[in-house]
This record gives structure tokens, C-alpha cells and sequence, in this order.
């Protein structure tokens, strides 16, 4: 991912908590932490988080990861189930995403309300340039835990689902309208249904909110933060 290596590896979601779980023990083995999620960052997170509870003093969500039992409960776009149930069928989603390169080139700017300018973009497309870089982009929408598949994914997001509705941890949720995995509605269900969570409306987004909101988000986040440290 990134400027990262390349190793031959699956590049399935837990193939990355391997590589997330030695790294942590590494540079961080021991002491609390925040952590600060959002897309396959908050499985990878909220997995490490469940089994180490204790060491996290506040977890900032957006745009996070659940199980999600049905194609509706992705997202509300029949155009975007439409896709990534494409990405999902092997011969095609190998075709978009590796050869046509379409979550650089469409997806990912789809996500985003501005316009991304071309230093951006190509920031961006650098780590992906050839076909054979982009085998991690091609997994991850396979890995998404969608309809009980895949099983293992499923059930790590299940569980530690679970433990984040009702663990104390004190939670910052930002949400945007309209939203793809967290909506205005499901923020305001999140609100009532989930333990110790503060919600914070950004206005205008889709998926990629840090992109369209940086400040607030961080100035938000550096709030929260020093409100548990005091």
C-alpha cells in the first residue's frame, strides 16, 4: 500500500493485521494510545483496539467498517452496489481495477465533493503505476464483509462491531451528508445505540472525509484528545 514494499502476499485483510500487529509491537509496544480511523483503516484498528482494549484511551471513527448483511446496506446507490459487485466477480474485477485502474480514476475521486488538482491526483496514482502494484487496490473490495463473505472477515467485523457499540472508550464520530457507510441516519442510530460516542457533523461529503474537511477534523480530533489527557 502506499510507498510501501511489495510483497508477494495475498493482500488480504488479515495478511495486513499481520503486518499492522508486528509493526505496532515494534515502534509501540507497550502505553496507551488514540487511534483515528476511517475506511479499511478502522477494521484494521478496531480489530487491534478490541484485543487491546485496555491501551486505547479514545478512538476517533469516520467512515468506518461493519458488518453489512445486505448489498442495500452498503450504501443506498444502485450504481454503486452495481460496482463493487463487479469488482467482486473475478475476470471483471480484475479487468476495472487492475487493468482500467478505475478506483484511482474514478472511484476515489467520486468520493470526494472538490475536485482533487492534478499534483493530488498524482500523488495519489504515484504507488499504482503498473498493473503489478495493484493487487492490493483489486483486493480490498473483496474483502469487504458483505452478506456473511468473506467468513473470516465477517466474523473479525462482527465481533469487534460488537464490542465497539458497547465498550466505554470515549468515541468521536464524524459523519457528512450524504454519507456512504455512516449517513446522517445511521449517525444519529449510532448516537443512540453506541456507548460513550460524540458525533460531529462535517456538512457536505461522501467517503474520503479528511480530504474535504482536514481542519476540522483535525481540530476536532486535537480537542478531543486533550479533553481525555487533562
Amino acid at each position: 500500500m502506499g510507498h510501501s514494499g511489495y510483497p508477494k502476499i495475498e493482500y488480504r485483510f488479515v495478511d495486513h493485521v499481520r503486518y499492522l500487529d508486528a509493526f505496532l509491537d515494534s515502534v509501540l509496544p507497550t502505553g496507551e494510545m488514540f487511534l483515528v480511523v476511517q475506511d479499511w483503516g478502522s477494521a484494521l484498528g478496531l480489530h487491534w483496539a478490541h484485543r487491546y482494549s485496555e491501551r486505547v484511551i479514545g478512538i476517533v471513527l469516520m467512515e468506518f467498517i461493519r458488518p453489512f448483511p445486505t448489498w442495500e446496506d452498503v450504501g443506498p446507490s444502485k450504481e454503486a452496489q452495481g460496482i463493487f459487485k463487479a469488482f467482486r466477480t473475478p475476470e471483471t474485477g480484475r479487468k476495472l481495477l487492475i487493468e482500467d485502474n478505475v478506483f484511482l480514476t474514478q472511484i476515489l475521486p467520486g468520493g470526494i465533493i472538490r475536485k482533487l488538482g492534478a499534483e493530488e491526483q498524482e500523488y495519489y496514482r504515484h504507488p499504482f503505476l503498473s498493473q503489478s502494484s495493484r493487487e492490493p487496490v483489486y483486493r480490498w473490495p473483496n474483502e469487504l464483509p458483505i452478506s456473511h463473505h468473506p467468513p473470516d472477515v465477517w466474523d473479525i467485523v462482527s465481533n469487534y462491531r460488537s464490542w465497539l457499540m458497547k465498550t466505554d472508550i470515549p468515541k468521536l464520530l464524524f459523519y457528512t451528508t450524504p454519507g456512504a457507510f455512516v449517513t446522517p441516519e445511521k449517525a444519529r442510530w449510532y448516537e443512540m445505540n453506541m456507548e460513550n460516542v460524540r458525533l460531529v457533523d462535517l456538512g457536505d461529503g461522501v467517503h474520503y472525509l479528511q480530504e474535504d474537511h482536514p481542519r476540522r477534523i483535525g481540530e476536532e480530533t486535537a480537542d478531543f484528545m486533550r479533553a481525555l489527557l487533562l
